[in-house]
């Protein structure tokens, strides 16, 4: 089945590769980074120490983010390594670059022969660590067999993709039979790898690393930074609805008037996917909606309505720390939910709908903590917010269960660290940081 994808995909690539740079040519799309695509990565391929090579794939921001925690533990435990990390996406290696403060940073390779060789002979990596279910056949096929050790940690297996992965059992067994060690998020994430041909002995369960995210040692600048910005004060509410897809935010919009004319509230916006920005503008436009954009708050300008449309990339976890209620998107239909912890780690009530499929374990948590909540509706949330806001007492006691749940939920990035090691053969970790 391997020979045949490798025949198929190349053979199918490169007749259609002179059509494709036409089009890119007179298009203009894709033009940006298709070097990178194609292999050719401005990279100087000599070891810059004596430790090994690690190539992190973070499919995006939220991945880059693990990324981040993944090396912080690997610092304290190797004395020396090199780290090259690719994305699938030019914001998430932009992103990646900046916050990972690292310039070796590219967008992955085309699954595609001779492309996947170039790369791996360029970049030797020890070790090929995946980073969430992102299975390149024809990669981690050839880095397995060139002796470089591959590990998919944070790895998950969604009802929605499952049943493809059963489908194509005989093409997706043997890749991850490939794998040195698999770190599943959840038991019934390790069942599905094994269930389509992992090795049992190789699949453990080690949590989701997302959960991980820790309140960076100067909350009070960052909190102080985005009020300013935004021109608030301490005592200013305000709502976020995170990572939204559509039709959420039309859903929100009658709710967005209520907090704003009743409750005095700020409201933002923050769509999961930068290139519905247009759309979303449109949509307010014809609501008759004002808003500001936050790139223009950043810049300097003034705040003028109670409304920001989030435009940035890699913001929202920060602006996380001045919201009193978040609607984590993607859940009041049926995307599967985005990561409830990443705001809950602030001490901030969670709201999300029942399509929360992604992350489910985490919600019920949170739910059972009393710091989250599931919702039908958009006119039940609002219900809820009211009820909060005219019991502070109440308020102030499921933000600090929303926070004392999320801090339970961390560990996952320790565990997925020690499988790296282990196939390293260096030392474990020594559970302090």
């Amino acid at each position: 089945m391997f020979v045949l994808y490798q025949l198929i995909v190349g053979l199918v690539f490169w007749l259609c590769f002179p059509f494709l740079l036409i089009f890119v040519w007179i298009t203009g799309k894709h033009r940006s980074g298709l070097c990178e695509r194609l292999g050719f990565y401005k990279f100087d391929s000599t070891p810059r120490s004596q430790g090994p090579r690690i190539w992190i794939h973070a499919a995006s921001i939220g991945e880059v983010r693990a990324a981040g925690i993944l090396i912080g533990y690997l610092e304290d435990a190797l004395p020396e390594f090199d780290i090259l990390v690719t994305t699938m996406t030019i914001h998430g290696r932009d992103f990646a670059r900046k916050y990972l403060g690292t310039d070796c940073c590219f967008l992955a390779p085309l699954d595609v022969p001779f492309i996947v060789d170039r790369v791996i002979a360029k970049v030797t990596p020890n070790v090929y660590v995946c980073l969430e279910t992102e299975l390149w056949p024809l990669l981690i096929r050839k880095l397995h067999g060139n002796n470089t050790s591959t590990l998919l940690l944070n790895g998950r297996l969604s009802d929605k993709s499952i049943g493809n992965y059963r489908r194509f059992r005989l093409l997706f067994g043997p890749v991850l039979q490939s794998f040195s060690a698999i770190g599943a998020i959840t038991v019934v994430d390790r069942q599905r790898f094994i269930d389509i041909g992992a090795a049992s002995a190789s699949v453990e369960v080690t949590g989701n690393i997302k959960h991980d995210s820790v309140i960076p040692l100067e909350q009070e600048e960052i909190i102080n930074k985005w009020r300013q910005i935004m021109r608030i004060s301490r005592d200013t509410d305000v709502f976020i609805a995170g990572s939204t897809h559509s039709p959420e935010e039309e859903l929100l919009l009658p709710l967005f008037d209520e907090l704003s004319a009743q409750y005095n509230q700020l409201c933002l916006i923050a769509p999961r996917h930068l290139d519905r920005l247009d759309g979303l503008g449109a949509l307010l436009a014809q609501n008759n909606i004002a808003y500001d954009r936050l790139s223009s708050l950043i810049q300097g300008e003034h705040r003028n309505h109670s409304l920001i449309l989030v435009d940035t990339i890699g913001d929202l976890a920060e602006l996380y720390s001045i919201a009193t209620f978040v609607f984590v998107g993607g859940s009041l239909t049926p995307y599967g939910g985005h990561n409830v912890m990443e705001a809950a780690i602030w001490e901030k009530i969670i709201f999300f709908g029942p399509h929360i499929d992604d992350f489910r374990e985490a919600a019920e948590w949170l739910v059972k903590s009393g710091g989250g909540f599931m919702i039908g509706s958009v006119s039940e949330m609002e219900d809820q917010l009211c009820a909060f806001l005219n019991d502070r007492d109440k308020l102030i006691e499921a933000q600090k269960c929303a926070g004392k749940a999320a801090r339970k939920r961390q560990g996952a990035g320790e565990q997925q660290a020690q499988l790296i090691l282990q196939v390293l053969g260096s030392k474990p970790l020594n559970g302090e940081r």
